[in-house]
């Protein structure tokens, strides 16, 4: 594959509200929508060939303005999903927070302290082996000149990070990327991204 580029989805309504979304279907505000639309001069230059998102309507959203515009095809995957919030989505981040004992607090410093969020049915480590497992599908599936770009989400963003980087999570917190700009990760290759996968 030529390089692969992540990006995260741009805003939505719970976004400008620091509610937390998790898998809740929230899709683009208007804000959200312009942004991409602003993204969209920066993505040309980067000659991308393919997308992919979450099924989450703010991903693909995202993800049809860009590849419209483009003219590129883009296709969803459930490994792309974002981690499951539990009974924190739709909460804010200061209702969180100003619980006592904050879990949140605890998660979002090391999500090992809270490896499973109330509610939720994917524990931390099985979503950064999802996310790793997914990345390492895109890259094997996609040929050397190709540029690709991955609409990812918040938190499963952070996880992925910390994984490529050999980060523990308690560098979690620092690894989130809350603009919408593509990052570029072409010096990670398949074969790295598979030895992350066999040390999860």
């Amino acid at each position: 594959m030529g390089n692969l580029y992540l990006a995260r989805h741009c805003k939505t309504a719970w976004n400008l509200e620091h509610r937390i979304q998790g898998r809740t279907d929230i899709p683009l505000c208007e804000i959200g929508i312009e942004e991409a639309k602003t993204n969209i001069g920066l993505l040309e230059a980067l000659k991308i060939g393919k997308i992919y998102s979450s099924p989450l309507i703010r991903g693909r959203q995202t993800a049809a303005i860009y590849a419209t515009a483009l003219h590129v095809p883009y296709e969803t995957r459930d490994g792309l999903l974002e981690i499951d919030m539990g009974e924190w989505e739709g909460k804010t981040i200061l209702e969180l927070s100003a619980q006592v004992p904050s879990l949140y607090l605890q998660w979002i410093e090391d999500p090992r302290n809270v490896p499973l969020v109330p509610g939720s049915k994917e524990d931390v480590f099985r979503a950064q082996r999802r996310i790793l497992s997914t990345i390492f599908a895109i890259y094997k599936e996609n040929d050397e000149q190709k540029n690709v770009l991955v609409i990812i989400h918040k938190y499963i963003g952070s996880l992925l990070r910390c994984a490529l980087q050999g980060l523990e999570l308690t560098h979690f917190k620092k690894e989130i990327i809350e603009t919408t700009l593509p990052q570029n990760l072409s010096i990670v290759s398949s074969e790295f991204i598979e030895k992350c996968l066999s040390n999860c």
